[in-house]
């Protein structure tokens, strides 16, 4: 998934010392992109932290939402045709 942000000004510098194997495959894969080898580094390096990050973003809950949630793990529903229907029908309490 390769996402474009806005270009903003550039305020802050990043030196890095690559073979150049890599560095070939990089910019091989740039000008696929018709793009600069700055730019595709900049934008993978960007797409691949957000994704690492998005995985430990932390739900806030209230303590009531906190002892629901808790009540439905240590409960699940039953399983039948009805609660299923039913669990995919009805809000959930972080709706």
């Amino acid at each position: 998934m390769q996402t474009q942000h806005p270009v903003e000004p550039r305020e802050t510098r990043i030196s890095m010392r690559i073979d150049p194997q890599r560095k070939e495959v990089i910019s091989r894969a740039a000008r696929l992109r018709h793009t600069s080898l700055s730019t595709f580094m900049i934008e993978n390096a960007y797409n691949a932290a957000s994704e690492l990050l998005a995985d430990q973003t932390q739900l806030v809950m209230s303590k009531k939402e906190i002892d629901h949630f808790f009540k439905a793990l240590d409960n699940p529903p039953p399983k039948s045709l009805k609660a299923i229907r039913k669990l995919l029908t009805e809000p959930g309490i972080l709706d």
